[in-house]
Order: structure tokens, then sequence, then C-alpha cells
């Protein structure tokens, strides 16, 4: 079963190569979809991926690179499905 969902992750989470830490293991995880800073300091991330998989990705977004500190990980599902094309991209600033 697949699973979808938007993401925000707060704390400690941009300047610090956080949204290339999510890339890296998304795409070993083969999850899909996108990662961007949010104007409020946040990092947002639109995601599909297996259900077994997706909970692996969501464990690996409360570690975070090394200097980065997550205080929290907000996940609601997507109802509507999103077509990714089947990789995930870094994109600009929200």
């Amino acid at each position: 079963m697949r699973r979808c969902s938007r993401i925000v992750v707060r704390g400690k989470v941009q300047g610090v190569l956080y949204r290339d830490f999510v890339k890296k293991h998304a795409e070993e995880l083969k999850i899909e979809g996108t990662v961007q800073n949010s104007n409020d300091g946040a990092v947002v991330i639109n995601a599909c991926g297996s259900s077994e998989k997706f909970e692996d990705f969501i464990d690996v977004l409360y570690k975070g690179p090394p200097k980065s500190h997550v205080e929290a990980v907000a996940e609601e599902p997507i109802t509507h499905e999103r077509d990714f094309r089947g990789v995930f991209r870094i994109i600009g600033s929200k």
C-alpha cells in the first residue's frame, strides 16, 4: 500500500543541510516527492512511498543531520495522490 503525506519539520532544520539529508534518505528508501524550506524556519516535505518504507522515512526525519535539532515532525495525509514522477527533489523556499 502507498502512503502520501505533507510533513512539516520544525527546529534547527535550515542552514544545516537538512534538505540534502532528506533527499538522500528518500532516494535510498524509494520515496518520491519534494522538500523545501518554509519562510517560518520549518522544512516542508510532500512525499509518497510504500507504507513500510514510509515509517523508516519518518524515523529518519526525526534524526536529521548532525548539526540539526528536530523539535517536531507533523504529518498530514495527502488525500489526492500526487505524481512526483518517481523522483525526490529539493525545491526553492516557500
